[in-house]
């Protein structure tokens, strides 16, 4: 047989463009899905934001100031010393290891000791204990959890202090438990071990560990008070670590710009640890300034003094030349130009000297490009010019009066020098006891009442927006690669011929479910009951409905109004036209692959045609995994393998059902070798004695896709069908499954589209499906 529908492997889209209606009514249906998905992440969030631990922001406030000298008359020499370091510069200072490693030190940020709380990171037990008021010493917090959990954890209330804990470089980093003992007693151990007991100590007593290879462990602890058996968690880090972790918590910037006020920010999760770590940091870095800017005066203290006793000598060498050469000539004595031009002259050479000393300072901070040095040379060699002017004068002199003049020039200047440097010492020393640095606190670290971390309805609100995200991102996902068909119209697209359209029945579906629940319930049960040695048949009926317990139902009998009845008797309908040349009155009822349905529309479509007035025959052809008894009520046995098998006749396979009109064939004991079984001429004869009895023969056949066997039975019938499912069966399998029936001679004369869903996906697309059934009688 040829097939009048022309399959194909895969459906042709019709554009590339998004249809936003489907995706609108796909996000529809899955509303219970993403509701529930974006529930359980808010209730994520809302628990993380609880249960995190509160991080608290202290901020300071730091002023950088020109600093000038402190009594009148010293403005040049504070000008000299004073320090115009920028913003970007001290804030680098704040933060450099200088300052940190002096309040690591003073505050023994090495030392990390916290009470072993309960839950991941402690989070579940530092909740409790942050809800906690200590009352007094002994008061410790209990909550119901405490009950059921190790007495190890902290819950609040608890209270550690450790003064002194050094260990060896080989340990640093490594996790020490501390055990209260009670009475001010303690063990300490490694996390690692923590049944091996290093030390046992007592409160303000120093404990050593003294036995080990790598050195000595030393442990200071000055306050202890918590419930015998609770631990602590110690660890010794090392000092760049705690520097660094110091670093990473100090933000520093400038409010405004060039105000040189420098504000001051630190986290952490301890209130009153933060605000005294960041008075630390304020204080360390102000005491580092004042000490800079002493130590830069106390360089150009030592200078001085240094120089002082050379130009005390050059002083003494040039009197005492002077002195030798009055006497030699007599005391003579200047003249009234002479002495003006000395004043002169000396008054230039102070002042030269008195640069040059500059210049020597000077030259310690700037290169010679910098404009004070500069200004500063300019200055020397106007000073130089004058003085060479006055040496031609000196020239016109008479050579006694060349000769005095020189000498006594040199006896003032070295006199005017050494005066001006020791009064720059003493003034030198006056500025260093008065120094007090470019910086100071203009406010004192505050901590902040509420935290800045976590911000609760931030986290709540972001993780609802995600798990809604990660909902719809699961939906589509799973849309993209389920191309299950959801839409009747696809059939068409494709070629083939649509004769039903069953939608799913809720009755079907709750039966179903409860089915589903009673047998998971039954196979738990069996676990733990004694097996029988001998089942029998009584147990297998129920006394309440006395019908055997795995009978499936039968909804055109059950509830014959339903939906699904009303669209299996339009396939009637549809059946007995598509049937009106064919070769026999044999239909086959086939699938893709399983769990379609087969066996529910066969069952439903044979009652409806046995209702009709029709003579009915339905054949469990699935001699495998079939199932059709249950939908009658039956027992598997005595069916279609052994009458193949010639264990029985054809008269005593047929069993009648309590349906008039309709006659069933069951699958029988499962052979070893279904379709050798159905390719004997013993099924031709089957098929054919059993067509010439009834009006109608149905045959429900295993899914195509698994075994050859409908390729078989579809060979020796009239009209055949295949069976898909609504969003489980693919246009992938149904082509392969039609290339498949093709290629054995099997006509397939349409498609059945069985448990189509009411879903707003389907509803927005091309068309849904129309909803007609009888109303109860009132």
């Amino acid at each position: 047989m040829t097939n009048k529908n022309t399959p194909v492997s895969a459906p042709v889209a019709d554009s590339d463009e998004i249809d936003l209606t489907r995706l609108f009514g796909l996000l529809l249906d899955k509303k219970l899905f993403i509701v529930a998905v974006t529930a359980m992440f808010t209730l994520m969030g809302v628990t993380y934001a609880l249960l995190a631990t509160p991080v608290y922001k202290a901020d300071a406030l730091i002023q950088i100031e020109q600093k000038n000298a402190g009594l009148p008359g010293l403005d040049e020499l504070g000008e000299m010393f004073a320090s115009d370091s920028e913003a970007v510069t001290e804030i680098e200072l704040l933060k450099s290891r200088m300052v940190m490693g002096k309040v690591v030190d003073d505050l023994k940020l090495t030392n990390v000791v916290t009470p072993n709380y309960f839950g991941n990171n402690g989070n579940l037990g530092r909740f409790f204990a942050r809800r906690y008021q200590k009352l007094a010493d002994n008061d410790f917090n209990q909550p119901w959890l405490a009950s059921v959990t190790s007495e190890h954890y902290a819950w609040g209330g608890e209270v550690i202090n450790v003064a002194n804990f050094s260990v060896p470089r080989a340990f640093e980093g490594q996790n020490f438990i501390i055990t209260s003992l009670g009475g001010e007693e303690y063990q300490l151990s490694l996390a690692d071990t923590p049944e091996k007991v290093l030390v046992k100590g007592r409160v303000n007593e120093l404990a050593i560990v003294d036995n080990l290879r790598a050195g000595e462990i030393r442990l200071l602890i000055t306050d202890l008070l918590a419930m015998p058996n609770t631990q602590f968690n110690l660890v010794k880090r090392s000092r760049s670590d705690a520097i660094q972790t110091l670093q990473s918590s100090l933000s520093v910037s400038e409010k405004g710009k060039s105000s040189g006020i420098l504000f001051l920010t630190l986290e952490g999760t301890d209130k009153t640890a933060t605000e005294l770590q960041l008075d630390a940091i304020t204080h360390s870095y102000v005491l580092q300034n004042v000490e800079r800017m002493s130590a830069e005066v106390q360089n150009s203290i030592q200078f001085l003094e240094k120089e002082l006793p050379q130009i005390k000598s050059q002083l003494e060498a040039a009197e005492a030349l002077l002195n030798n050469f009055r006497l030699e000539n007599q005391s003579v004595d200047l003249s009234l130009e002479t002495q003006s031009i000395l004043k002169q002259i000396v008054d230039l050479d102070t002042r030269i000297h008195e640069l040059s000393f500059k210049e020597t300072e000077i030259s310690q901070r700037y290169t010679k490009e910098h404009p004070s040095y500069v200004s500063l040379i300019k200055k020397k060699n106007d000073l130089l010019e004058q003085k060479a002017l006055l040496g031609n004068s000196v020239k016109n002199l008479p050579s006694t009066q060349q000769q005095i003049l020189r000498l006594t020039r040199d006896v003032e200047v070295n006199q005017q020098i050494y005066l001006a440097l020791l009064n720059n010492v003493q003034q030198l020393n006056v500025a260093k006891a008065g120094t007090v640095g470019n910086v100071r606190v203009v406010d004192q670290a505050q901590v902040a009442k509420i935290a800045v971390k976590p911000k609760k309805p931030l986290i709540v609100v972001f993780a609802t927006m995600l798990g809604g995200m990660f909902a719809v991102a699961i939906v589509l996902l799973r849309a993209a690669f389920n191309r299950g068909i959801t839409n009747p119209k696809d059939f068409e697209d494709i070629g083939l011929t649509l004769y039903a359209t069953i939608p799913v029945s809720d009755v079907q579906d709750a039966f179903n479910k409860k089915r589903e629940r009673v047998t998971k319930l039954q196979a738990k049960l069996r676990k733990y009951r004694p097996k029988s040695k001998k089942a029998t048949t009584e147990s297998k009926i129920d006394p309440t409905t006395n019908r055997r317990k795995d009978h499936e139902l039968l909804l055109a009998k059950e509830n014959p109004t339903d939906l699904a009845v009303e669209a299996i008797r339009s396939l009637r309908t549809s059946l007995h036209f598509a049937m009106l040349e064919a070769k026999n009155n044999v239909v086959m009822i086939s699938g893709a692959s399983p769990e379609v349905g087969k066996s529910f529309v066969s069952a439903n479509l044979a009652t409806v045609i046995a209702q009709s007035g029709k003579k009915v025959l339905i054949v469990d052809a699935d001699m495998r995994r079939g199932y059709l008894q249950k939908m009658f009520d039956m027992a598997w046995d005595n069916g279609l393998s052994d009458h193949l098998s010639h264990k029985l006749s054809f008269e005593q396979a047929i069993k009648s059902t309590d349906i008039e009109n309709l006659d069933i064939v069951t699958r029988g004991e499962i052979p070893p070798n279904p379709s050798e079984l159905l390719m004997s001429e013993k099924f031709e004869q089957f098929v054919k004695q059993a067509s010439e009895n009834y009006d109608i023969v149905l045959i429900d056949t295993p899914p195509i896709m698994a075994v050859t066997d409908p390729a078989v039975v579809g060979n020796h019938a009239g009209t055949s069908f295949m069976l898909t499912r609504y969003d489980i069966s693919t246009l992938k399998e149904i082509g392969a499954a039609l290339e498949r029936f093709e290629l054995n001679g099997v006509e397939i004369k349409g498609v059945i589209f069985n448990a189509l869903e009411a879903k707003a996906n389907s509803y927005y697309s091309d068309y849904g499906y129309y909803q007609y059934q009888y109303n109860e009688p009132s």
